[in-house]
């Protein structure tokens, strides 16, 4: 008789419990989402708890043999979730601690089941693997698998079993969706382009090398988009000068493989050197140099994606005469890499010099479609930022983006900012979504296609499939701080707020100062009714923002509602005594949330009127945003949402 002691059976460590009847992992009773595969691969960790585990021992256990799969990648993507679900650091793991090119330590101290129902499950030789499962089914002679490890592995091991006979009955299905999916992406890669070291004389080359980082990964990322992901130039950038390894930026990023190298500029002369590395166990696969004239750089950027996709025996696409959208002008490419320098900066001041470098591109080039794409991402972000009313810089965003596509349909960017006008500006949701699926088609790898596309969902009422986008995104560029807050907001606006609350603290980890983060978690708290927590959140901001000791002592105490609409009324004075503060648009939406917030109904709508008059980009929220929930009875409201176009 199959024993019956396992209906109770639970791991626990660190407040967190491993249910094994039930397949799900929760924290003080509450249940934390973990896929089915890194749940298998956190139980047989934490069932070996100090022992070393190695990556074939995972393999074996987890990995159907039969199925084919990309393993490396599908093991570093679950030790990443379960990392995630733990709220762990790999670089100091208080859970699972890797050991470079062996595997992996679960180090947590580990509280067992009850030893009488977990002698049941571990010593009876009926306790077998069902058939059906094949992930918990072992190979050769289970009791030699067991001597291979210290005996008090024999009550995990029991746990194991356990845990597949409790799964039987979803395991067909399980396996079934496995192996369709894994042979739909199979031998699909994850690559990340470290910075280009600049080994020239003059640092003022940095534009260079940089630009010839973001030339890496677009050609490199449209070589065979469903075969091979390429990781966004924001978070490849934080590695410029970090002097760690590459197992950690590995580790880090989640890729198999590394691309690193140097550019040395004196004159018109250039030399690139590069090299490919694996992950798992850094050997060098490739290397190459090139001496080529600064002007040949374009030739010498295709040999050197050509030469790497040969090492990753990818197909190359059946047109290389040259790369959607690119140039054969010298100049006008150089002038490109520049704008591309300054766009990237992501503030007012460079957005305006990266307009009139991707101008000058563009001159002395006429038909350089990127340089079209360019421009029309500068103009776009213009209104987003609040210096350029969107009825002036949308319009030239879409003539932008159209003359991109008109010169070469093939250019990702430049549907993906058409898309993008078509969203923030026209308020036409197929035409949006249209393109931005285009540009995903072009080249999965192009983040911000994936991020805006996530927007135009949740703005839609999609929330789910915003999700999906926005983690994609996220996956692309890990470790960009706008890339991450955006998956808070994503959760904000989709009612997940616990979530939001968990994304978001993250990203503050990774960068302390980011204001959206900071913002989207306050938005959070009192969606949430933490307003203890909100009113923190906000005594942080005024200090940050220049609130004098006066200004903070004058909310004191009083209760904590007083105490968090004190703060806003002290935002809203200082927004409105702002000679811009409620300019193009953007601080006319900004100033309606106050009001919001502090439930002055008439008001804010009148801020909303203004907003709408001048086409305020982010009034494609009127249905996600929260704040908006005490109006939306209002029958002036509603009328807005209308003539906004959403969707009911």
């Amino acid at each position: 008789m199959t024993p019956r002691a396992s209906e109770d059976l639970a791991i626990r460590f660190g407040g967190f419990e491993l249910a094994l009847k039930s397949g799900e992992l929760r924290k003080d009773g509450v249940q934390v989402k973990l896929q089915n595969q890194p749940f298998r691969v956190l139980v047989f960790l934490a069932s070996h708890p100090g022992e070393l585990v190695t990556r074939e021992e995972l393999r074996q256990q987890i990995w159907q043999a039969d199925t084919f799969v990309d393993f490396e990648h599908g093991l570093n993507f679950c030790i990443k979730q379960v990392r995630t679900a733990l709220g762990d650091n790999a670089q100091s793991p208080a859970y699972i601690e890797t050991l470079p090119r062996r595997g992996y330590r679960f180090i947590a101290p580990v509280t067992a089941p009850d030893e009488d129902r977990a002698a049941g499950a571990g010593a009876s030789e009926s306790a077998k693997p069902p058939i059906g499962v094949p992930w918990a089914e072992p190979s050769g002679d289970p009791s030699s698998q067991i001597q291979s490890r210290p005996a008090r592995s024999l009550l995990w091991y029991g746990l194991s079993l356990a845990l597949a006979g409790l799964l039987v009955a979803t395991g067909f299905l399980i396996s079934s969706r496995f192996n369709h999916e894994a042979v739909a992406s199979k031998q699909r890669v994850m690559l990340a382009v470290l910075p280009m070291e600049n080994l020239s004389a003059n640092p003022e080359q940095d534009y260079f090398s940089d630009g010839l980082t973001e030339e890496m990964i677009m050609q490199l990322g449209g070589l065979q988009p469903a075969r091979l992901g390429v990781i966004a130039r924001t978070s490849v950038m934080k590695y410029k000068q970090s002097g760690k390894d590459i197992g950690r930026i590995g580790s880090e990023l989640g890729v198999d493989y590394v691309l690193e190298g140097s550019v040395r500029r004196q004159g018109d002369q250039l030399r690139i050197v590069s090299q490919l590395i694996r992950v798992t166990d850094q050997t060098h696969l490739w290397s190459a140099s090139y001496d080529a004239p600064a002007g040949d750089a374009l030739s010498v950027q295709k040999g050197v994606a050509e030469r790497i996709a040969h090492s990753l025996a990818i197909e190359l696409l059946s047109s290389q005469e040259n790369s959607a959208g690119s140039t054969r002008n010298p100049e006008a490419h150089d002038s490109y890499l520049k704008a591309r320098y300054f766009w990237n900066k992501g503030d007012a001041a460079n957005l305006g010099k990266s307009v009139a470098g991707f101008q000058q591109a563009i001159d002395q080039d006429p038909g350089y479609g990127l340089a079209y794409a360019g421009l029309a991402d500068s103009y776009g972000l213009l209104p987003m930022m609040g210096t350029t009313p969107a009825g002036d810089a949308f319009p030239k965003s879409q003539a932008a983006a159209l003359k991109s596509i008109e010169l070469d349909d093939r250019i990702a960017e430049g549907h993906s900012a058409l898309g993008s006008v078509k969203l923030w500006f026209e308020r036409d949701w197929p035409g949006a979504e249209k393109e931005f699926q285009r540009a995903i088609e072009l080249n999965p790898s192009y983040g911000r296609a994936h991020h805006d596309y996530a927007w135009l969902l949740v703005a839609t009422g999609r929330a789910q499939e915003g999700i999906a986008q926005i983690k994609q995104a996220q996956e692309l560029d890990p470790l960009s701080p706008l890339a991450n807050s955006d998956v808070g907001w994503v959760y904000l606006f989709a009612r997940h707020y616990d979530e939001a609350i968990d994304q978001i603290k993250r990203t503050l980890e990774l960068e302390p100062r980011f204001n959206s983060a900071r913002a989207c978690l306050e938005e959070a708290y009192i969606s949430r009714g933490m307003l203890a927590e909100a009113v923190a959140s906000g005594k942080q901001a005024m200090s940050r923002e220049g609130a004098s000791t006066q200004d903070l002592a004058a909310i004191e105490n009083i209760d904590q509602r007083e105490v968090f609409n004190s703060i806003q009324r002290w935002r809203l004075n200082k927004r409105l005594a702002s000679p811009n503060g409620s300019d193009a648009g953007g601080g006319a939406y900004s100033i309606a949330q106050l009001y919001a917030s502090l439930s002055q109904t008439d008001n804010a709508l009148v801020w909303l009127e203004k907003a709408f008059e001048v086409r305020a980009p982010m009034l494609v929220f009127l249905r996600a945003d929260p704040v908006w929930d005490g109006l939306r009875a209002d029958a002036r409201f509603k009328d807005l949402v209308r003539r906004v176009g959403l969707p009911n």
